[in-house]
């Protein structure tokens, strides 16, 4: 991962301006389920919430959401600059070769790169790169808030998170590995193309076009098998990560409502840990696939490096 430590290293000054939006983003979001808790309590006791109360919570809600709109910007265009700072490295790499190097490139591979590899690449760096970033901070956040708010109810309700990150790590395994097979499949396909390039002047001097055919349309045929493999594999165990992360939901009903029937905990409370249950539990539910995106960006960040040339800053 050495390529994406320099993309990072360039555009540090946007990556950590992003880190600091986000960090506010989430800390102006728990203030704002602290204020809506107080006015929940206020009015299931029968009182009226003040004026300024109210105010303050709707200041605060709007500067939750102008934050929120901030963080898809910076995080947008950080985005698109590192993708942008990638795909002029692979031209720099090609542009400073000499002419017996340039003369050795393989077409295909090079064609395959620029199409596939840099397009995953850039399609991971805008839709999920510092969405996955977001999520950890809301998870650390909010888990740490909420332990700090009722001990006894944030570990028993989360506990199953436990056994569904131990499937996360075997399921996003199962899912990488995949990944990878569907990633080799794609390459020998785009290399068999290559070949069919390369010798396609003598195609018709050996009549070897149905022979040739024939073995491309195999290799599309494995790629597209590997690509429905892939699909299907990750359907299916993140369809159990779904219904497994409903379980932490279901113990704050059962655990926080016998709380509050009791007395021991108010209503108000009960609304946060509900409100803020995704935070933590859907984190969990989206880890597989979350994992195996990144270990294909990590595989295509591998084999691009050696034909990216970044420029220090």
């Amino acid at each position: 991962m050495r390529l994406l430590q320099n993309l990072l290293h360039r555009r540090i000054g946007l990556v950590v301006l992003t880190l600091c939006v986000s960090v506010v983003s989430i800390g102006v979001s728990l203030w704002w389920n602290a204020q809506l808790s107080r006015i929940i309590n206020t009015v299931s006791t029968g009182g009226a919430a003040a004026a300024r109360t109210v105010v303050t919570a709707c200041a605060t809600l709007l500067l939750s959401a102008g934050l929120n709109h901030a963080l898809g910007l910076c995080s947008g265009w950080t985005c698109e600059t590192l993708a942008h700072d990638l795909r002029l490295g692979y031209a720099r790499h090609f542009a400073a070769l000499d002419a017996q190097a340039a003369a050795a490139l393989n077409a295909g591979e090079a064609l395959s790169a620029l199409q596939n590899e840099i397009n995953d690449v850039s399609g991971f760096l805008r839709a999920n790169l510092f969405s996955i970033v977001d999520d950890l901070i809301r998870f650390l956040g909010t888990f740490a808030w909420l332990l700090w708010l009722n001990p006894l109810l944030t570990l028993t309700a989360n506990l199953p998170v436990v056994l569904l990150m131990g499937y996360t790590v075997v399921s996003s395994r199962i899912i990488g590995r995949a990944a990878a097979q569907s990633q080799q499949a794609n390459l020998r396909m785009n290399g068999f193309a290559d070949t069919l390039v390369t010798v396609f002047p003598v195609l018709r001097l050996f009549d070897a076009a149905p022979l040739l055919c024939t073995r491309y349309g195999a290799a599309l045929t494995a790629w597209e098998a590997a690509g429905i493999r892939e699909e299907r594999v990750r359907a299916r165990l993140m369809s159990l990560s779904a219904l497994l992360s409903c379980t932490p939901l279901l113990l704050l009903f059962w655990l926080g409502g016998a709380q509050v029937i009791r007395g021991t905990m108010s209503l108000g409370v009960l609304y946060v840990f509900i409100n803020l249950s995704g935070n933590v539990s859907g984190v969990m539910m989206n880890i597989p696939g979350r994992i195996a995106q990144f270990r294909r960006f990590a595989a295509n960040m591998q084999r691009l490096a050696p034909r990216v040339s970044v420029v220090k800053p």
